[in-house]
């Protein structure tokens, strides 16, 4: 039987409530600490892949993705079956849950007991993404019901602040602890002491799920931060463009000017964004953000004019595109991290909250293999991690997405038929995915 631990989990974004999930599903007794007064809502959207959707079912969590008639990766028991093992803060009595076998289509898998956390469907399903150039003409349509298909879960955007709301939601009261900003993190062979404005507690494992300015990290991995790489992301989500909000196709143009990504949300909202190179043109003055933007887009086709004339600077937020060298171990002793603490990365691939899933879903499933060994485990759990974030990691710094497309890629491109770029999409989540490859650490 593997050994109940106390972890403490820092941060209360997706990697770290997630994560959470599947540890109190273990039997563990969980802490998360979280600077903010409250649950974090900031961010517009985001989009869940089918690689972070198996992640999350995996760890407990249904957010309605499951594809009707397929079997769902990590969802093995039946229905009305009891959950094992939930508990709430450190010091309440718990109970183990034994790891359940994996099952899945086209050998995705994940380790859990039933869904602990569900409801309503969140956002809305992306069967489509179409890419067009600046003057609007095709350059490529990605049929996404191909993942769904080969994984069993759909493609999602939702707000993240929904996601944050349903994930806080499913934990037991107490189990966050807010206005818990931590100070240092110091390890010995008997564990490692957190030092946080809530007190100085002693845990067996400590995770930093705290961003890419992670003070878990800078205390047991290295001070250096993410380094900022010349683009940023202007976006926001409003109830504008109801040609994309009211279907279920992704719209992505790109010129020289940049990119601008418009995705249907739910309830009538879309997620908008303009990628923009820094020095692509003089900076927001005088007309504020939107007019500026007007100004840098004006030869984009529609529905980019609607979108500009359907905002204003008061719906949009700047997030500049950082980027972190992803090392071959991400803690010491019993630390480790997960998501933007151990790899942030530009949103470009749309893999930033999908990947910190893939490491939640792998840490959970190392700790629950764990014989009283914990730091052999997360270094077992950073080395399956690494080769995935790496390649997401290159990908994504290279800002491909957001420069013109060769005409000669444009024609070929072009030419595939939906369903080859669903094939493609499958096979990129494929090569970036633990949870799809079930590795075991």
């Amino acid at each position: 039987m593997e050994s109940i631990m106390d972890i403490c989990v820092v941060g209360a974004g997706i990697g770290g409530l997630a994560l959470a999930h599947g540890l109190l599903a273990d039997g563990h007794r969980v802490r998360v600490l979280e600077r903010a007064a409250g649950p974090t809502r900031s961010g517009a959207a985001v989009t869940i892949f089918s690689n972070g959707a198996a992640a999350l079912a995996g760890l407990g969590v249904d957010l309605g993705t499951a594809v009707r008639g397929t079997s769902t990766p990590g969802r093995t028991a039946a229905r009305g079956t009891s959950t094992p093992g939930r508990t709430a803060a450190p010091g309440t009595s718990t109970s183990s849950a034994t790891e359940p076998g994996p099952s899945a289509p086209a050998g995705g898998a994940a380790p859990s007991g039933p869904a602990t956390v569900g409801g309503a469907p969140l956002g809305a399903p992306i069967e489509t993404l179409a890419s067009v150039d600046a003057g609007g003409r095709r350059i490529m349509r990605a049929d996404l019901t191909v993942l769904w298909r080969r994984t069993g879960q759909q493609v999602r955007t939702m707000p993240r602040a929904e996601l944050i709301d349903r994930l806080t939601a499913g934990l037991p009261a107490g189990t966050i602890r807010y206005d818990a900003p931590v100070g240092s993190v110091r390890t010995d062979p008997d564990g490692a002491e957190v030092v946080s404005a809530a007190g100085t507690d002693r845990y067996d494992v400590v995770v930093g799920a705290d961003g890419h300015r992670s003070a878990v990290r800078c205390s047991v991995l290295s001070p250096e931060p993410a380094a900022e790489v010349g683009w940023d992301t202007w976006q926001g989500l409003t109830e504008v463009l109801s040609s994309i909000a009211g279907g279920r196709t992704g719209l992505l143009a790109v010129g020289t000017a940049g990119l601008v990504g418009m995705m249907p949300a739910g309830q009538g909202r879309t997620q908008w964004w303009f990628d923009v190179r820094r020095g692509a043109g003089p900076e927001p003055a005088g007309t504020g953000t939107v007019g500026w933007l007007r100004r840098l887009f004006a030869g984009y086709a529609e529905p980019v004019p609607e979108l500009l004339a359907g905002i204003t600077d008061a719906d949009i937020g700047r997030y500049p595109h950082v980027l972190h060298r992803v090392p071959d171990r991400w803690g010491s002793g019993p630390t480790t991290l997960v998501g933007d603490a151990a790899h942030a990365f530009p949103p470009s691939q749309a893999q930033g909250a999908n990947q910190a899933l893939e490491d939640a879903w792998l840490l959970r499933r190392a700790l629950h293999g764990d014989r009283g060994d914990a730091a052999s485990a997360l270094r077992r759990y950073e080395r399956l991690r690494v080769p995935h974030v790496r390649l997401v990691s290159r990908m994504a710094a290279s800002e491909r997405t957001n420069l013109p497309v060769p005409p000669p890629l444009a024609l070929l491109a072009r030419l595939a038929p939906p369903r080859a770029g669903g094939y493609a999409y499958l096979r990129l989540l494929r090569r970036f995915s633990s949870v799809l490859a079930n590795e075991r650490p």
